[in-house]
């Protein structure tokens, strides 16, 4: 199966690279590591679905609907291949998971975990204060964030050049207090946010640290997306519309945002001064 499983990455290579990195991180550190040593013709549907029970136990059911959809097309090109006659996943279960997304950060408890952050001594040193501190202040994406370079922010004003969406490349004008902790900190080229090694971050190794942080703090479970959510709320309340925060956030659909988010212009002087009120909260 681990033979299988890099002949399926292979056939996958004109993939998106973000895609690519999904298929590897479930084949190389999630299935193989339970199955690699199987013979495919081992692989029955029992097989398979005790296989993704343990990975839904073990590792969640979101994790769990991955290495499904992995493991049919592993399966999938052993049939085309005649290693087999069908494909076993289409007799598999389907994943059961519950319908909960992210937890919006409540408004004021945000400015009492960004202060705790701040004054941690490892999340400072390694970055992770500033890059939350960020997104807690525009409701960009974690992928977005970590794809800006330094040159991306002029002054009030950020230039969202990488997004999952055609929506999500945008121009916002970002919090007051947040553009002055950006140019405090002296950078003058490469990622926006860097490693400590200076290196561009990789997202799952960067949300394990956010979640090291949590656990560490006891700042809740919160992911990064909690604090997207947490900015809609904020400008909702501050009376935008539901295409404004759409815009802000990189939404094509402002549906979306009011029905999702809220418990390619230069956006928002008006949005970035109701999270600067917000983030100023957090000094006091």
């Amino acid at each position: 199966m681990s033979d299988l499983g890099e002949r399926f990455l292979l056939s996958k290579a004109d993939r998106a690279p973000r895609t690519l990195e999904t298929y590897a991180h479930s084949v190389r550190k999630v299935i193989v590591p339970r199955i690699g040593d199987l013979a495919v013709t081992e692989a029955t549907a029992d097989r398979l679905q005790r296989t993704l029970d343990a990975i839904a136990a073990e590792n969640g059911p979101g994790e769990a609907k991955k290495a499904r959809a992995v493991l049919s097309g592993m399966m999938g090109l052993a049939a085309r291949s005649d290693a087999v006659k069908i494909n076993p996943v289409r007799e598999l279960a389907p994943v059961q998971a519950k319908a909960v997304g992210a937890i919006a950060v409540p408004l004021d408890v945000l400015p009492i975990m960004l202060a705790r952050l701040a004054e941690d001594e490892q999340a400072r040193g390694s970055g992770l204060a500033d890059l939350v501190a960020f997104i807690a202040g525009t409701g960009v994406r974690i992928s977005e964030a970590i794809d800006m370079d330094i040159a991306d922010v002029v002054g009030s004003v950020a230039t969202v050049r990488k997004s999952k969406t055609s929506a999500g490349e945008r121009r916002i004008t970002i919090p007051s207090s947040v553009a002055a902790m950006l140019a405090a900190r002296g950078l003058s080229s490469g990622p926006l946010f860097p490693t400590p090694l200076g290196k561009r971050r990789d997202r799952r190794n960067t949300s394990g640290d956010w979640q090291s942080a949590r656990e560490r703090l006891g700042l809740g479970d919160y992911t990064f997306h909690s604090f997207r959510k947490t900015v809609a709320t904020a400008l909702d309340q501050a009376g935008l519309s539901a295409r404004d925060i759409a815009e802000y956030l990189g939404h094509a659909n402002p549906s979306l945002t009011m029905n999702t988010y809220m418990s390619k212009t230069v956006g928002g002087r008006k949005a970035a001064d109701a999270l600067d009120s917000l983030m100023h909260t957090r000094q006091d």
